[in-house]
């Protein structure tokens, strides 16, 4: 009787455990948007390697950027020297990718079927110099004929009305899957149906309740046996 329940506890951990592991993952949609954001990124970056013309900048950026963000980005970082064109660095980046962190800092939430946006909550740091007190950074995604392109850029030391949006919808969804668990019905607990949908959603009280059945059980075999 042991074994047997020490084997269902296991297998009830891995899954717990499991589950939670794979839910704090970044999922793939994440990942490819965080890889974009980075190419893109550094197309901005590669303007200040060399002089160029007005095409070749275009060619660099044209597979991040929409015409109208390209437009708005070199009116305020590009330089027309004897050479070409070439960018500098700068204390105000606005219109470059942010300096996302691209972990669970980073917020990706789709606005629509064809926007994409992407958010960071930015602190200042005590101990060391800032320009900017605690504020929040952003770039929007849009999908074009051609691909997903950056359209727009924000910085704001308020939070954005969208992500007030995406954390009130996150706690509504919250809300509504906690109290699925406390309406879940006996008879939807049995040994087939823990691997099925309901088990993650009614897994506290399938917990407790196959604990007590098993005490209750090995209490009853043991006095049997006693007698």
């Amino acid at each position: 009787m042991l074994k047997s329940m020490t084997g269902i506890i296991a297998i009830i951990t891995i899954l717990f455990f499991g589950s939670n592991y794979a839910s704090a993952e970044q999922s793939p949609r994440d990942e490819e948007v965080y890889t974009f954001l980075k190419d893109a990124f550094q197309s901005q970056l590669s303007l200040g390697e060399k002089h160029r013309s007005l095409e070749e900048i275009d060619l660099v950026l044209d597979p991040y950027f929409t015409k109208e963000y390209q437009q708005s980005f070199l009116k305020e970082h590009l330089f027309e020297e004897e050479a070409g064109y070439i960018t500098y660095g700068t204390d105000f980046p606005a219109y470059y990718i942010p300096f996302f962190s691209y972990d669970e800092e980073t917020k990706v939430m789709e606005s629509s079927e064809d926007e994409i946006i992407i958010y960071e909550f930015f602190t200042s740091e005590e101990d060391m110099p800032s320009l900017y007190d605690d504020h929040y950074e952003y770039v929007k995604l849009q999908e074009t004929p051609s691909g997903w392109k950056v359209n727009d850029y924000g910085f704001e030391y308020e939070m954005p009305d969208f992500v007030k949006n995406n954390e009130k919808k996150k706690q509504e969804d919250f809300i509504v899957t906690k109290g699925s668990v406390k309406d879940v019905r006996m008879n939807r607990i049995t040994p087939f149906g823990m691997f099925a949908y309901p088990f993650f959603h009614s897994l506290p009280v399938t917990i407790g309740m196959m604990a007590s059945q098993l005490l209750h059980d090995y209490n009853q075999n043991t006095f049997l046996v006693t007698r």
